[in-house]
């Protein structure tokens, strides 16, 4: 009897490279806006992209009914990159800014999310099928996946992201992603 060889297949885990950290901000008052962008950049690091304005934020049926939401969207990219891992961190951070600027503007909301080569993260407090739970009741969804040399929509996502300008803003965000990645 011939002895075959011992196929030996090492597992080897390892972290995944650093991801650009953004904020989607949702708003009534331009003040509280400007406040919270100062907060933000206390908080993780100074904005090195802003977006113009966008269109009104919809959060996914799961949260629609408990949100007074503002008129008014804009997405803060930060210079300091971030480990995925982080996420629940930076979202539990989001929520104090949101108290602290809140009482001026109750619709303020501010939505943390990264993008990474392949996809774009979003965070939520909210369980639902297509949400991942991290951990400390924070969940992620996927918002685009990229493929054929672009983003692509996911369907479960909140309908803001199927608008173009929000689309384009994204593969922008990951193009610069893509090309400072080596400094990091």
């Amino acid at each position: 009897m011939s002895k075959q060889p011992i196929l030996q297949i090492f597992e080897n885990p390892s972290r995944p490279r650093s991801s650009t950290f953004f904020c989607i901000v949702s708003f009534n008052q331009m003040e509280a806006y400007f406040r919270t962008k100062e907060l933000c950049e206390d908080t993780f690091s100074k904005v090195y992209l802003e977006s113009n304005p966008m269109p009104k934020f919809t959060p996914d049926l799961s949260e629609k009914s408990i949100n007074l939401l503002g008129e008014g969207t804009k997405i803060l990219a930060f210079q300091r990159r971030i480990h995925r891992d982080e996420l629940p961190e930076l979202k539990k951070k989001c929520i104090l800014i949101r108290e602290k600027v809140g009482k001026k503007d109750p619709s303020l909301r501010l939505i943390p999310g990264y993008v990474s080569p392949h996809n774009v993260i979003l965070s939520s407090i909210y369980d639902d099928f297509h949400r991942i739970y991290l951990f400390q009741g924070i969940y992620a969804e996927v918002i685009y996946k990229y493929e054929r040399l672009q983003m692509q929509y996911i369907d479960t996502a909140p309908e803001f992201f199927s608008m173009n300008e929000v689309i384009f803003f994204f593969n922008a965000l990951r193009d610069y992603h893509i090309q400072t990645d080596t400094k990091y």
